[in-house]
């Protein structure tokens, strides 16, 4: 008899309660009949899953993504022929009062609950932002940077594949709007920054906010928010803090994630740039 190394990982989410992470790997049990009360988003790492839905039987490879409504009724397994082994993979649950909430943000009006066909494969997510999504989730990153994330894809599922027609909302220039939150990230990057708070202060919803700027800017509220941040910590480190003084007084919380986007921003390490500059 094979044995299996399962293992099945649930993530709950600083400051991000809207949404779990979870992790399954070398999944070979039946899993009987049941619902759940988020949506789920799962993707395939491995092998072939079969879901049963009603009289309806469908299954998914790895590399694809299949999208279960809350209230779903279904029972899953992993498919085994040819001496196939069990799948694993990874699923995003997400609190529906959250998702429905996007949905009207996009539409700017009250809709219905967005809904997904799960007898479809999804490929147009693709493992790789999958793959970004599900690690900037697990980091240190900060609020706005994660809900930044999960808003994104939720936004992508929403617009091309929900089976809810959502019309995104005509928008005018909004500019002063636009002008007065990159003056506040400009004033207050050192502080902790939701998006929630950013849409506070532009009057819009979280879905125009990062529409709109990105467009008149070239850069999403999060990125911005990185840029500023690294650029007071370039010019304290420049004027003789340490990296962590330099990176705690700059607004980061994290030393790998300050490594991370600093490197990215000026394109050399940290500690490269203060053997350079000292």
């Amino acid at each position: 008899m094979t044995k299996h190394n399962e293992k099945l990982t649930f993530n709950e989410l600083e400051n991000l309660p809207e949404a779990v992470l979870i992790e399954a790997r070398e999944i070979a049990n039946r899993f009987p009949r049941h619902v759940h009360s988020s949506y789920i988003f799962i993707l395939i790492d491995q092998g072939e899953r079969k879901v049963s839905i009603n009289s309806q039987t469908y299954s998914y490879c790895a590399g694809e993504m299949c999208i279960l409504p809350p209230g779903t009724s279904h029972s899953c397994e992993s498919i085994c022929k040819n001496g196939f082994g069990p799948h694993s993979y990874r699923a995003l649950c997400v609190n529906p009062s959250y998702l429905q909430n996007l949905a009207e943000e996009i539409s700017g009006k009250a809709c219905s609950a967005p809904h997904f066909n799960p007898a479809i494969a999804y490929k147009g997510f693709g493992r790789t932002s999958f793959d970004e999504l599900f690690s900037l989730l697990k980091t240190t990153g900060t609020s706005l940077e994660k809900q930044t994330a999960l808003n994104n894809f939720l936004y992508h599922a929403l617009e091309h594949f929900s089976t809810t027609r959502i019309i995104p909302e005509a928008t005018g220039p909004q500019q002063e709007a636009l002008i007065r939150v990159k003056e506040f990230i400009d004033t207050n990057f050192k502080d902790k920054i939701t998006l929630n708070v950013l849409a506070e202060t532009a009057c819009l919803s979280q879905f125009h906010l990062q529409k709109l700027f990105v467009k008149k800017f070239g850069l999403s509220p999060q990125e911005h928010l990185t840029s500023c941040r690294i650029y007071e910590a370039k010019a304290r480190i420049q004027s003789g803090e340490t990296l962590i003084e330099a990176a705690l007084n700059s607004g980061f919380s994290d030393q790998s994630h300050f490594s991370r986007h600093f490197k990215k921003v000026i394109g050399i390490s940290p500690g490269r740039f203060l053997r350079e500059n000292r």
